[in-house]
């Protein structure tokens, strides 16, 4: 009997499009403008709010031993920042985030957020439910920075991407959701300029093709195929 483990489809790494709906913990509370690269919360800070997120999106990072900044996601409407040490003894920031671009946040106290996620049994399913999200995407980003190369990683992210924002195009897949190159660098660990060339090699080989801002997946099988190897 195999024990081999079912390979998991990638999820992407740009939380935009959640069907949460926070209105309960966010009633009452007032929404704060952000400006693009500001810094919302800092690694290690006190953990006084927790930030629910109106519009735009807020980049996620994380301080490695050495210094180094890793990008771990990016987190749109409806979803959280601040919340991953919310119950761990000392509430301190895990991770930094700021804003990635313009973005409106409803900054909740920690105290009230977990007080009305405790009563809600429907909410407290929700926000297990992103923390698995979350989770997922972590354990992507720790397989991708292994022994891949710069180009599996670019195409593991565009099926993530395609996988929760692909529509049907004549041409093949659309990806509804408007990335920057410096995003997808900044996940891959790569520079924009690393990213451009992939992109550009793979719509010389006919895999992809740019829309405006927007991106066509037209050989999804190839893009597996390169993921992968």
């Amino acid at each position: 009997m195999s024990s081999a483990v079912p390979e998991e489809p990638p999820v992407s790494a740009w939380l935009t499009a959640l069907e949460f709906d926070w209105d309960e913990i966010t009633r009452g509370y007032r929404r704060q403008a952000i400006a693009n690269n500001a810094l919302v919360f800092g690694q290690g800070w006190h953990l006084d709010s927790v930030y629910v997120v109106q519009s735009g999106r807020l980049r996620v990072t994380a301080d490695s031993i050495d210094g180094r900044k890793h990008h771990l996601m990016f987190i749109g409407p409806n979803g959280l920042a601040g919340d991953c040490g919310l119950f761990l003894e000392g509430r301190r920031y895990l991770v930094s985030a700021e804003a990635a671009t313009d973005a409106v946040v409803c900054a909740v106290p920690a105290a009230a957020f977990m007080n009305v996620l405790q009563q809600s049994p429907a909410l407290m399913r929700q926000f297990a439910a992103l923390s698995a999200l979350r989770f997922r995407i972590m354990l992507q980003h720790h397989a991708l920075l292994g022994a891949n190369s710069a180009r599996r990683r670019v195409c593991h992210h565009l099926l993530g991407l395609m996988g929760s924002y692909g529509v049907a195009h004549p041409a093949g897949t659309l990806i509804r959701m408007a990335f920057t190159k410096q995003e997808m660098g900044d996940l891959c660990a790569l520079s924009r300029v690393s990213v451009s060339q992939i992109l550009s090699r793979l719509a010389e080989d006919g895999v992809v093709a740019e829309e405006g801002r927007e991106l066509v997946v037209r050989a999804a099988d190839r893009l597996v195929e390169l993921a992968r190897t």
